[in-house]
């Protein structure tokens, strides 16, 4: 992980391993909603950008990890951060890595599943995660509509 992370130079280069190697896991999604059913937020799990890098695979929560670590460490003024999107129809909520490019937000989510496929992709520029939020409800993807959309600075599970 870290004599690749070494040669990328911006979010593209992120982005581009994520979109080549990163594969959803169902059963890791499934194990995880079990756990926040029993424990509430404090039960999500996310891996460690390396754990990702060599598992290659997981669920949304681990490909944002790895875009925010990657991000932060490539330029600090990124300023990557979670993004919650709070799914209108209940669990499974989503998770992606936001992050700012001149003054604008811009979303790295390759984290979604095949049914919710459309979410996946490099988003922006926005002004706002009111615009953010506005292209996922444009989407119209089955079972899936944005109540709400926020940044959370602290990720309220573990990271391993």
């Amino acid at each position: 992980y870290a004599s690749a992370v070494a040669q990328w130079n911006s979010y593209t280069d992120v982005a581009d391993w994520l979109r080549s190697n990163f594969k959803f896991d169902h059963g890791r999604l499934n194990s995880i909603l079990q756990r926040t059913r029993q424990n509430g937020p404090s039960g999500l799990l996310a891996r460690t950008a390396e754990g990702t890098f060599k598992q290659k695979s997981g669920y949304c929560t681990d490909a944002a990890a790895f875009a925010i670590q990657s991000l932060n460490q490539l330029r600090p003024e990124y300023a990557a951060k979670y993004i919650f999107i709070k799914n209108r129809f209940g669990q499974p909520h989503h998770w992606v890595a936001g992050f700012m490019v001149d003054g604008k937000i811009m979303v790295i989510d390759y984290g979604a599943s095949a049914e919710w496929g459309g979410m996946n992709g490099v988003h922006g520029p926005y002004d706002s995660l009111d615009q953010y939020a506005d292209f996922i409800n444009s989407l119209r993807i089955a079972r899936s509509a944005a109540e709400s959309v926020e940044w959370r600075g602290v990720f309220p599970g573990h990271q391993a």
